[in-house]
C-alpha cells in the first residue's frame, strides 16, 4: 500500500503540470491486475458532456515501470537508443526496441493520460501532445536532460508504428499539432518544460 501511494504522489504533480490542472493518479493494485480483463495501460473517464475526471488510472505494470524509472538519472535499458540510426524505421523486432520500448511507453502513457484529463479526447492528438511533453515527464521523474530528450525523440519515430485511432501523420514540426509552431524544435523545446502546464495553451483545459 505504501509503495503504491508513494508512486501515485510522485506521478500526480508531473501529470498536473502537463495537464494544466490538478490531477490525481490511481495505480492499480496487484490484486486488481490479476482479475483485470481489460486491455489498456491507462484510462481517464469522460462524462456524458465530454468533461474528463481529474483522475488518471494506470495499470499495475505501468505504475511499476514508472516507479522503477523515477529517481534515476540514467536507465540502462535506454542506452541503446543513443546509437540508433533514425534515418531507418525501427521495427517491433529490433533488439533495441524490445529492450527500451516498455520504459518509453510508460512515460508516454503518463503524459498521454494527462492530456485526456485536460480535455483531449482524440487518441492520436493526445499521443502527439504527449510525445511533446515526454521529455518534461522523464526529467521531472529524475532522468538526465539528454536522456529525457532521447525518450521523446524515440517516441516521435515510433509514432508511425501506432495503429488505429492512435495513428497520425500530422505529428510533425509546424503542423497543427505542434504545440510550439513558432520554433523549429520538435518534439522537445529547450530548456525542457511541460508543453502545457499551469496557464498553458488556452482552450485545452477550459471547462475541464
Amino acid at each position: 500500500w505504501w509503495g503504491t501511494t508513494s508512486t501515485e504522489r510522485r506521478l500526480a504533480p508531473v501529470a498536473s503540470e502537463i495537464a494544466g490542472r490538478d490531477v490525481e493518479v490511481d495505480c492499480q493494485t496487484l490484486w486488481g491486475a490479476l482479475i483485470d480483463t481489460q486491455s489498456r495501460e491507462g484510462e481517464v473517464h469522460f462524462d456524458a458532456d465530454g468533461i474528463p475526471d481529474p483522475r488518471i488510472f494506470l495499470t499495475y505494470d505501468t505504475c511499476k515501470r514508472l516507479k522503477r524509472f523515477a529517481g534515476k538519472s540514467r536507465h540502462a535499458e535506454l542506452d541503446c537508443l543513443a546509437s540508433v540510426d533514425w534515418s531507418q524505421p525501427m521495427s517491433y523486432d529490433d533488439p533495441c526496441y524490445e529492450r527500451a520500448s516498455k520504459t518509453v511507453y510508460a512515460v508516454l502513457i503518463l503524459a498521454h493520460e494527462a492530456y485526456h484529463t485536460a480535455g483531449v479526447q482524440n487518441e492520436a492528438v493526445a499521443n502527439c501532445f504527449a510525445t511533446q511533453s515526454m521529455a518534461y515527464a522523464a526529467s521531472a521523474l529524475g532522468a538526465a536532460p539528454d536522456e529525457a530528450e532521447t525518450i521523446a525523440v524515440t517516441m516521435m519515430h515510433l509514432l508511425p508504428l501506432q495503429r488505429g485511432s492512435y495513428q497520425t501523420s500530422d505529428c510533425v514540426s509546424g503542423s497543427g499539432l505542434d504545440l510550439h509552431p513558432e520554433t523549429p524544435a520538435f518534439p522537445t523545446e529547450l530548456p525542457i518544460a511541460a508543453a502545457h502546464g499551469k496557464g498553458g495553451r488556452k482552450g485545452i483545459a477550459s471547462g475541464a
